[in-house]
């Protein structure tokens, strides 16, 4: 007798769509009684401006934390956040559809067994997949305001939104999800550090160096009442008492007075020469006489 061989039927991997898919359903089942259809499942990679556009307003947000800190967050919607309640305090669900309301701390607490358990399925559902190790380690933390206060709370990166449209099987409700966190196959290299230039201290000191600087020369200065000098006229002589050739100051052009310097000439032009400062000669004072302490005394 022969028997014929049969082919091992290769693995079909796993995607993120079918694990997001059973992760939303066996939490409903789980959390709820609730049997459900993830009609759709969405997936997009958006920086934190663009997650916040991305996502409507009227949903309730929840902080999503990792080791303490605000890493992402979890929108319900109305219909979604109905049936929980729904379900919790009626054993069914309603037929008709449900009106959208700011939720309540009574809703936080009822929706919450809810999103425990999608974070849980979907950190177990996900193994093996493209989503393997996104969703870990996440935990259920407290309601958002709004949207711009989640924005806020979290650090600017690129994110995975994943977005799960939802049919309740009753009547025409559907719902959607939202789960938003940094996506964890981004390679972060460390910025370029550039090695310190140890030139610019040189090269400082040289463009400052080279910065047009204005000085004028004053040979004499001095004071004249306003009636002679609304007086004077072309080719009158004003006598310069005290001036030299010596006497010449270069100011600056905040009326600092720079440095000393000399009148001459230089090719055939007007020059000055600045000069060196005179040194000041200190000597001792005589010791006064006995007679003069006397008297002091």
């Amino acid at each position: 007798m022969t028997a014929r061989k049969v082919e091992p039927v290769a693995d079909v991997p796993l995607t993120s769509s079918r694990a997001l898919r059973v992760a939303m359903t066996r939490a409903a089942d789980t959390a709820l009684g609730l049997s459900l259809t993830v009609q759709s499942v969405g997936e997009e990679f958006l920086p934190l401006d663009g997650l916040v556009e991305a996502l409507p307003a009227e949903v309730m947000y929840t902080a999503l934390e990792r080791g303490g800190e605000v890493v992402g967050l979890l929108g319900i919607d109305g219909q979604i956040r109905a049936a929980a309640i729904e379900m919790q305090t009626m054993g069914t669900l309603a037929k008709g559809t449900h009106s959208d309301r700011p939720p309540t701390k009574t809703d936080v607490m009822l929706v919450a067994p809810l999103c425990r358990a999608l974070l849980k399925e979907m950190a177990e559902t996900t193994t093996g997949s493209e989503l393997d190790g996104w969703i870990n380690d996440i935990t259920f933390g407290a309601v958002f305001e709004s949207l711009r206060a989640a924005s806020l709370a979290m650090e600017d990166a690129e994110f995975r939104l994943v977005r799960l449209s939802i049919d309740l099987n009753v009547a025409d409700r559907h719902g959607e999800i939202f789960v938003a966190l940094p996506n964890h196959q981004t390679v972060f290299l460390p910025p370029e550090v550039k090695p310190l230039d140890k030139s610019w201290g040189e090269r400082l000191h040289a463009s400052v160096s080279a910065a047009p600087a204005c000085l004028t020369a004053v040979l004499h200065k001095m004071a004249l009442p306003l009636g002679m000098v609304e007086q004077l006229e072309a080719g009158q002589v004003l006598p310069l008492r005290g001036a030299s050739v010596g006497t010449v100051q270069l100011f600056s052009a905040g009326g600092t007075m720079v440095v000393e310097a000399r009148l001459g000439q230089s090719n055939g032009k007007r020059a000055i020469r600045v000069e060196r400062p005179p040194d000041l000669a200190m000597r001792d004072l005589p010791a006064p006489k006995t007679q003069e302490v006397t008297q002091a005394s």
